[in-house]
């Protein structure tokens, strides 16, 4: 049961205090439900005794206050009446119940939102490094997997726990006022079972979890290679081997589940064949030792009542145990949740750039290495200007760029934006004013316009704006030509553009955004040459309008031809 105390905890550090009243207010509904299903059970007893014993009305104060409330005239109302009043009570219960199951749902949903959202935001907090470093489908997964799983299964998992808890020993105790050899029969006989087979299934529960953490992030990694990266798997002749690793991976997740349906499904078999064992064990006590049937038959009859709620309680009990334990990877993934849940974005603040841009005397290396990549670096760009970055790789083009872009922050020396020193609580107002063309332009699965209006609603997109921007760039008869213009949809990852294309949508996109710094990051080099004379044609005409800054990083001399200046970074320290 440690499991229970270690989820219970776990929810507890990581929720704020807002959602921690609501958990309060969600238990109280549980335990109310708890109250439902004893009434439930209990309302089924006098039907049972009743049917079971002749002259209930004279034996019993109960059935004579009823049979004279009711103005009764036989037994045969009686049972009619019980029957009825049962019957009430179940469908109230059963109602009051599925309200609760919603407002728990809801709740926990609640949950698994917020969380996301948070991690989320945790996530884009730890800047262009930690995304750089990180495996993508591991951010997927925590992201939307870990926190899903933590409200289904931890979450929900534990309040149904508690919740069956709480009728077991209703339901123990109400056995135990009216015959305490029940409780010894369950003590004895289906008590040590059901320990036995919960240790059984624990260790074996923990390892599906190891299996899931590890296997389902790599799984999603190699199915999205071998389908993003289809002409070069069939070139290189390496389908068999993804498919390879993907079988396995799949047969390993596919072991798990079938051995997770089984610890699921267990119990129900494990806890109705020891209560199997218990009513033997009754049957031969009351069949020596009870003085009638009638007796023997009021037993078994509470005792089947009893089984009837307790066994499927048992059941979910185990269910939601091997589901905490199989879903305990999660805190892991959500631990971030502690100590950032009251986090605050730095007020940010407007900056302007009318003047230039400053690298001065800086220094940079990544956190993991020590040596400089960039040392003593000095750098002005002027405002309106078109400036050419060249070198050998690991002269430190990209980190400048990147420097530039407010991605990195400076180990040593300043970047300043005019006279302001840049710092992250002006990254908001900087981020509007630039556009980021890469190598490789990242495509949705959208239309053109979706793409260009990156991020923005349909019914918001400025198609006026989207008519001047293609002018720009170049892509006015492009999307002309296209079936329905610039609602066409490019395919995934612009499948139905060519490179060069794709590197104008790039462009677009930018000059959509009002971009007054231009920066494209070896935005030719995977293009033919004649291509790449095409978008650089392009990019000069940019720099002569609108009064643009342009940072070209480039590894050809010709990419560099319209540039103001072009500066040689192969001197720079590596």
């Amino acid at each position: 049961m440690k499991i229970i105390f270690q989820t219970l905890q776990f929810i507890r550090s990581i929720l704020p205090k807002d959602q921690k009243l609501k958990a309060v207010g969600v238990s109280i509904l549980l335990f109310i439900n708890s109250g439902l299903e004893l009434i439930g059970l209990s309302a089924m007893l006098p039907v049972f005794a009743v049917l079971l014993e002749d002259n209930m009305v004279e034996k019993y104060t109960w059935a004579n206050w009823i049979y004279t409330t009711f103005g009764l005239t036989d037994d045969k109302q009686l049972i009619v009446l019980l029957t009825t009043i049962l019957f009430i009570v179940v469908a109230i219960k059963n109602v009051g119940g599925m309200f609760i199951v919603k407002e728990q749902s809801k709740f926990a949903m609640g949950l698994y939102t917020d969380f996301t959202k948070r991690l989320h935001k945790i996530y884009y907090r730890k800047g262009f490094l930690f995304f750089k470093d990180k495996n993508s489908n591991i951010l997927f997964r925590n992201i939307h997997l870990a926190t899903q799983n933590f409200a289904n299964q931890q979450f929900l998992g534990v309040l149904n726990i508690i919740n069956e808890l709480a009728i077991l020993f209703l339901i123990v105790s109400s056995i135990a006022i009216y015959d305490i050899q029940i409780i010894g029969l369950l003590v004895i006989i289906v008590i040590p079972v059901f320990f036995i087979f919960f240790k059984y299934v624990q260790k074996r529960s923990l390892k599906i979890s190891d299996v899931r953490r590890d296997v389902n992030p790599r799984l999603s990694q190699n199915i999205f290679q071998s389908i993003f990266g289809y002409v070069d798997v069939l070139i290189s002749g390496t389908e068999d081997k993804f498919r390879d690793r993907i079988t396995k991976d799949v047969d390993a997740l596919a072991n798990t589940n079938i051995k997770s349906n089984i610890y699921n499904l267990a119990p129900t078999r494990v806890i109705e064949t020891s209560l199997m064992l218990a009513i033997l064990v009754m049957n031969v006590y009351g069949v020596y030792y009870l003085n009638s049937r009638l007796e023997l038959l009021q037993l078994l009859g509470v005792f089947a009542i009893a089984g009837f709620r307790i066994m499927p309680s048992i059941n979910r009990m185990m269910t939601y145990i091997n589901g905490l334990n199989q879903n305990k990877w999660t805190f892991e993934v959500l631990e971030p949740l502690k100590t950032e849940t009251h986090y605050q974005k730095e007020i940010q603040k407007e900056i302007s750039f009318e003047v230039e841009l400053i690298l001065d005397k800086i220094d940079f290396h990544y956190p993991d290495n020590k040596v400089n990549i960039i040392d003593n670096f000095s750098l002005v760009i002027k405002k309106g200007e078109t400036i050419g970055l060249i070198g050998a790789s690991g002269s430190g083009k990209t980190t400048i760029m990147n420097i530039l872009l407010g991605f990195l922050k400076v180990t040593k020396g300043e970047y300043r934006i005019d006279s302001q020193i840049y710092g992250p609580e002006y990254e908001d107002a900087f981020f509007k004013k630039v556009g980021y063309v890469q190598q490789s332009v990242y495509i949705i699965d959208a239309s053109l316009a979706e793409n260009i209006a990156f991020g923005t609603s349909k019914k918001n997109i400025d198609y006026k704006k989207i008519d001047q921007v293609l002018k720009k760039s170049s892509l006015w008869k492009i999307a002309n030509n296209l079936p329905e213009g610039v609602h066409t949809r490019i395919g995934e990852n612009g499948t139905k553009l060519s490179g060069g294309q794709r590197q104008r949508v790039g462009i677009a996109r930018a000059l959509y955004f009002d971009a007054e710094i231009l920066f494209f990051d070896e935005a030719t080099s995977a293009l033919d040459t004649e291509t790449e004379k095409e978008i650089t044609e392009s990019i000069n005409k940019l720099s002569h309008t609108d009064d643009l800054t342009i940072i070209i990083i480039a590894h050809r001399l010709s990419t560099l031809e319209g540039c103001d200046r072009i500066i040689d970074l192969t001197p720079v320290k590596v």
